[in-house]
């Protein structure tokens, strides 16, 4: 079998992302979706019904492993020799997608199709989600991604060789949402594995609302506290935090942080959120919790 898709989900139906799939899926492919415990039954009925359509295969934990073990998982189960990892809240926009990415298989190990987004914000309660996936597009246009290939990977939709995964994996210490992309990429770099970078995107369809989103983002941050401390000097946020401690300027920046945190809300639960407020709640919350 020459191509495994791997959709793992989470109270995410991806009915549709399978059956648009399938419409372009080669006979020698299949398509395996894992469920990580969705606690939404009707959706996680929904979802079992894929186990009926052919080159389909359907899994369901009996409880929520994590986005890194329920992705191992996943490339354990799958025959193909190159696996596809796809979000659950991606949609297909190319009758191509597969034969595109398909056609990158000689001479390469890693290829990223990249990400894309609605043309407008679907409602005024995910401006936030909204404003900074835009914003963060054009960091993820090709010629960005293949300026920085590695701090430009994401898990949202890549395909690599099934042995080479296998041998690095996601990193099982990470079971809170956060950062296993980023470790991923760190170590792709640091084995000077080649990462091909190619227009082949998905449309990213899960915004969530602004107190979802910034519940999401404290929980990014708390998973990147607990990472190794030259991890986080490889990672921006992280990075600046730790200058700020080494400048003993750590109790100043909780302070602020603490006495403006309201107003900052206030903003990002808007219409109109600033991203330069964004980035400063993001670096006060981190002062905070670090240790």
């Amino acid at each position: 079998m020459k191509l495994s898709i791997l959709i793992p989900t989470f109270n995410q139906d991806c009915t549709q992302l399978v059956h648009d799939l399938l419409e372009q899926l080669p006979q020698d492919a299949e398509i395996i979706v894992a469920d990580d415990g969705s606690t939404a039954i009707p959706i996680r009925d929904n979802n079992a019904g894929i186990a009926r359509l052919p080159q389909c295969r359907y899994w369901q934990a009996k409880m929520n492993l994590g986005r890194a073990q329920i992705r191992n998982l996943l490339a354990e189960m799958a025959q193909g020799e190159w696996i596809l990892f796809i979000d659950s809240d991606a949609k297909v926009r190319s009758k191509d997608y597969i034969a595109s990415y398909l056609s990158q298989t000689n001479g390469n190990q890693v290829v990223c199709g990249g990400t894309g987004n609605y043309d407008k914000c679907p409602s005024p309660d995910k401006a936030l989600r909204y404003k900074y996936e835009v914003h963060a597009e054009r960091k993820r246009s090709l010629k960005e991604r293949r300026r920085h290939p590695y701090a430009r990977f994401s898990t949202f939709n890549f395909m690599i060789l099934r042995e080479l995964f296998l041998q690095i994996r996601f990193c099982k210490e990470i079971c809170d949402y956060g950062h296993e992309d980023t470790l991923f990429g760190l170590e792709l770099k640091d084995r000077r594995i080649p990462v091909l970078h190619i227009d082949n995107k998905l449309i990213h369809t899960g915004l969530e609302s602004t107190p979802s989103y910034l519940r999401k983002v404290k929980t990014s941050l708390f998973t990147l506290s607990r990472l190794d401390e030259k991890v986080q000097r490889r990672i921006t946020i992280s990075a600046i935090a730790l200058f700020i401690r080494q400048c003993h300027l750590k109790g100043v920046t909780t302070w602020l942080f603490d006495a403006s945190k309201q107003k900052l809300k206030q903003n990002l639960l808007g219409e109109k959120p600033s991203l330069l407020l964004f980035k400063l709640f993001k670096l006060g919350f981190y002062c905070k919790i670090m240790p």
